[in-house]
């Protein structure tokens, strides 16, 4: 039996043994989500015009082998540990140290609140591309939508992820019909129509 240490407790047995998330809604889902984002769909032209197909398909590679070998990373260092309150933070300075924790921890907070008006800039900005008469209130339309989410993630968790669930089944449906297309513009090369 491993005796708890302040490095690695032991469960509390007085903690109740329900399950948070899970795997699919509190792993899963935000990740898809994260790496399917809008920014994604709005700068990757832009960066197939300015830097090529070639170096387009190194930056794309480099950013997943970080990526992979990050979750790799997390994943071997939280397979021995319970994961308190905290998530990222809590894991990295329980193995590696608080000071290394919080040199981890205080980035990610910054880079999680600036993705969410990344997201919001985003969104609208693609909003107001297909609607341009909404064009001269994009700044309100902003605004509106960040206190939207804000009010989704206030009210309760169950919430905010039933709507994770819903923006994903949205991404996936819209991907179907670029599959198709790719597919029939594949055939048709073939056939010599193109």
């Amino acid at each position: 039996m491993t005796q708890s240490s302040p490095r690695n407790p032991r469960p509390d047995s007085t903690i109740s043994s329900r399950v948070g998330l899970g795997t699919f809604a509190g792993v899963y889902t935000p990740s898809v989500l994260t790496i399917l984002g809008v920014i994604m769909y709005l700068r990757f032209g832009w960066v197939v015009a300015n830097v090529g197909w070639g170096g387009t398909l190194v930056i794309v590679t480099l950013a997943t082998s970080i990526t992979l070998l990050t979750g790799l990373s997390i994943s071997a260092i939280a397979t021995d540990r319970v994961v308190r309150v905290g998530g990222a933070y809590y894991i990295i300075s329980r193995s590696l140290g608080i000071e290394t924790g919080g040199a981890v921890g205080v980035p990610l907070y910054f880079a999680q609140a600036i993705s969410v008006a990344l997201y919001t800039i985003g969104f609208v900005e693609s909003l107001t591309r297909s609607f341009p008469l909404l064009e001269p209130y994009q700044l309100w339309l902003n605004l509106g939508t960040t206190i939207a989410i804000t009010l989704v993630a206030a009210t309760s968790a169950s919430l905010a992820i039933k709507m994770q669930y819903f923006i994903m089944a949205a991404i996936v449906l819209l991907l179907c019909p670029l599959v198709l297309v790719i597919a029939l513009h594949r055939r048709m090369w073939e056939l010599g129509v193109l």
